[in-house]
């Protein structure tokens, strides 16, 4: 009988989200509703690390369908803080600029990232594009909930529309690898001599469709053009889940991806030179915003190309990419957390003053954004250095300088805000202070590279993704 244990932390999520869901119904029981999600989150947290130790060699379930155990298990752990984090953040804005409703965004979340928590260890395609547009679908939700957000509306759409674009181009692509392979499971796809197929026009066929789909879900330049408007307009509430989640669930779709087929290698060369300009691309346009949540949604676009270089950089940059998302995820549902002191996206001169009238928060949104454009110690600094590395190791030379060159853009505009901070100004009311110590986590965790890298690797190894192509 096959053993299911590898479930809890979606089944933890999944039951804290109807439970949820649930008490919002009720007016006496709706001021449960964030504490049960926190729960949950503290659940999938504890329950993933605890099977990643018990179980650190991955094994299948549901007919060979899943992985659970192991790296798959620590990724699930990781997505339940994050989500925990958020959760902190959106119940807050909730709180103050919702009056606890639009509560429902709270059990969506969790129901997001109980899908996600079974992406990584996905074994069976149908079941990768079930999860992704499931993740998906809560996100729309997510950037567009509230009415009170004027902009709100149009994100939201404007998310949606892009984001079928991009999921019919992925679903098409993988339609045509099944017609060439006859085969759903990634275990099979992995074993097969694609070098026969690389001058066959439907594999070609195949792998542009479903790299136009990936670049759309990163979005890469020139599929980008959804994210300012989307990010940048959507619910100061919700965007900082929506980027997270959706970021990782990209990167864990193009490693699945990248692992089962064996890309040629001129593909993944010039998928390299268009993620090294889109790094260019995005941190040359977040120079020219003025609106924080715009500046952040540009700056998306370059975080996403550093996930795409280190998923085309081999087994050593897979790791380190899936790494980054991670790291990606917490620093952004901390800064666009931090950022939510409105219904409507703040403009950079509205921290004027902040510095001196509330340090604390300051503090707080100053390590967040140092953070973000790379600075170290913060754990920013290490996601990206590890990279970098692994991409100059796998060959690309050339991108990776253009990509390194293009970084050094982001600590202009990401340090700008907080000189805007300690300006003389009145300022505005910040979220409460116990808040802002969720930002210690990127200095605990950047302190401590080597137990968040060193797991990685050790879990990693066990998983087998370092053996070699049968």
């Amino acid at each position: 009988m096959q053993d299911y244990i590898g479930l809890l932390p979606a089944l933890s999520l999944t039951v804290g989200s109807l439970a949820a869901l649930l008490s919002g119904t009720f007016n006496t029981l709706r001021r449960y509703v964030e504490s049960l999600g926190l729960l949950a989150c503290l659940g999938a947290l504890g329950s993933g690390l605890y099977l990643a130790w018990r179980l650190p060699v991955p094994q299948t379930i549901l007919f060979s369908a899943l992985w659970v155990g192991g790296i798959y298990s620590f990724l699930a752990a990781m997505l339940g803080l994050i989500s925990g984090v958020g959760i902190l953040f959106l119940g807050r804005y909730l709180a103050v600029q919702e009056r606890h409703e639009n509560w429902e965004a709270i059990p969506i979340t969790l129901l997001a990232t109980a899908a996600l928590t079974l992406l990584p260890g996905s074994n069976h395609l149908l079941l990768t594009i079930v999860i992704v547009e499931t993740v998906s679908l809560a996100l729309y939700v997510l950037v567009g909930f509230s009415w009170r957000t004027e902009s709100a509306a149009e994100a939201a759409i404007k998310y949606f529309l892009m984001g079928a674009l991009g999921f019919a181009f992925l679903v098409f692509g993988l339609s045509y690898l099944y017609g060439l392979s006859g085969t759903l499971y990634l275990h099979h796809l992995r074993a097969l001599k694609w070098e026969a197929w690389y001058r066959h026009g439907l594999f070609l066929m195949a792998l542009s469709l479903m790299g136009v789909g990936l670049l759309f879900k990163l979005a890469v330049f020139p599929f980008h053009w959804w994210v300012p408007d989307a990010y940048g307009g959507g619910t100061p509430g919700g965007v900082g889940l929506a980027v997270a989640l959706g970021k990782t669930t990209a990167a864990f779709l193009g490693f699945q991806l990248l692992y089962a087929i064996n890309v040629p290698e001129s593909w993944r060369l010039g998928l390299a030179g268009l993620a090294a300009l889109s790094v260019v691309y995005g941190n040359l346009n977040a120079l020219q915003q003025t609106m924080l949540q715009r500046l952040l949604g540009y700056s998306s676009i370059a975080h996403g190309s550093y996930v795409l270089l280190g998923l085309l950089s081999g087994p050593e940059g897979q790791l380190q990419a899936i790494a980054y998302a991670l790291v990606y995820g917490l620093m952004s549902v901390c800064a666009f957390g931090l950022l939510s002191l409105r219904s409507k996206p703040l403009a950079v001169e509205d921290l004027r003053g902040l510095g001196q009238h509330h340090p604390g928060y300051s503090l707080a949104l100053a390590i967040t954004l140092a953070s973000l454009s790379g600075l170290p110690p913060f754990v920013g600094f290490f996601a990206k250095y590890a990279v970098f590395a692994a991409v100059f190791r796998a060959g690309y030379l050339w991108p990776a300088v253009i990509a390194l060159l293009g970084a050094l853009i982001g600590y202009y505009y990401y340090w700008r805000p907080i000189g805007w901070l300690y300006q003389k100004g009145e300022g505005l009311t910040p979220s409460r202070p116990a808040l802002a110590s969720s930002v210690l986590l990127l200095l605990f965790l950047g302190l401590l590279p080597m137990l968040w890298w060193g797991w990685l690797d050790y879990l990693y190894g066990l998983a087998g993704y370092f053996h070699p192509r049968p």
